[in-house]
Parts: structure tokens; C-alpha cells; sequence
């Protein structure tokens, strides 16, 4: 009785260590060794575009209804799962354009606010009504340094 008991202990020891071993590989993302690497450093890494640009571009696209466009603005993750109903991508658009067909929303750009990461910049924007008047709180915007270097929106909030 208790060698099977034994038994059963070591097999759900290794059950577990695989499973240990499972999740650490798939929790490092590709991106992860990047900007921790910048991090520890105290570097930036220096990314392609303006940040503030790709996140004003990225609005006013979804204002002029561009989605092609608008789709290329996003990180290169977001631009896989763009078409996959209940991405985020797929929300932002949706949502976005629901609100700009049926109410006469608009955004404008408000300020840029600090965040920890030295590749990520975060942006606000004011969402108005179609009478210009303020509609709810400002909205936020990540941009960050993607895979190839090149700034591209991670979130984005209609």
C-alpha cells in the first residue's frame, strides 16, 4: 500500500514539473526578452516613427472609416487577430465606428501621460459628442516598440 502511494507521488511530481516547464516556455512572449533587456540596461531601444503620430493616426483612421489603414497602425499581434470576432482589434473597430456612425463621435488628442516602460508611451484622448461637448472620461492609447522596431498602437480605447 504504501509503495503505490509513493508511486502515485512521484508520478504527480513529474506531472507537475512538466506542466511547470509547459508554462514558462509559453509565458515568455518573443517581445518580453526585448524590453526587459532594455530595462535592465536603462535603455531605450530606439523605435521607427513618432509614437504621438501613430496614436493621432490611428484615430483619425478610425474616423475616416479607413479600416485597411487603420489595421497597419496596430501591433503586428493585433493585425493577426484584426478579423477574429471578439479580438480586441475587432471590439476597437466596431465599437469605434458604432460610435461615430450613430452618435457623430470624434477624437481629439489631450496629452501624453508617463508610463514604467521605457519602449511604451501612453496618450489620451477627448471623445466628443457631434455638438463638440465632452463625452465621458478622456480615453487612453498605448503605443509601443513592436517586434521590428517600428512604434504601433497595443491599446487602444473607444
Amino acid at each position: 500500500m504504501a509503495d503505490k502511494s509513493k508511486r502515485k507521488a512521484e508520478e504527480a511530481g513529474k506531472r507537475s514539473a512538466k506542466r511547470t516547464a509547459k508554462t514558462a516556455t509559453k509565458a515568455t512572449p518573443k517581445v518580453a526578452g526585448k524590453v526587459s533587456e532594455a530595462k535592465t540596461k536603462g535603455k531605450t531601444t530606439a523605435g521607427t516613427g513618432d509614437p504621438k503620430e501613430i496614436a493621432i493616426r490611428c484615430y483619425e483612421l478610425l474616423q475616416k472609416g479607413d479600416r485597411s489603414a487603420w489595421v497597419k497602425t496596430l501591433s503586428l499581434y493585433l493585425q493577426e487577430k484584426a478579423d477574429a470576432g471578439g479580438s480586441s482589434a475587432y471590439f476597437w473597430w466596431k465599437t469605434g465606428r458604432h460610435y461615430i456612425e450613430d452618435y457623430g463621435v470624434s477624437y481629439e488628442f489631450l496629452k501624453e501621460d508617463k508610463t514604467p516602460y521605457p519602449n511604451t508611451r501612453k496618450f489620451f484622448f477627448k471623445r466628443k459628442n457631434a455638438d463638440g461637448s465632452d463625452r465621458g472620461s478622456p480615453v487612453p492609447c498605448t503605443v509601443r516598440i513592436d517586434d521590428d522596431g517600428v512604434w504601433r498602437v497595443d491599446q487602444q480605447s473607444v
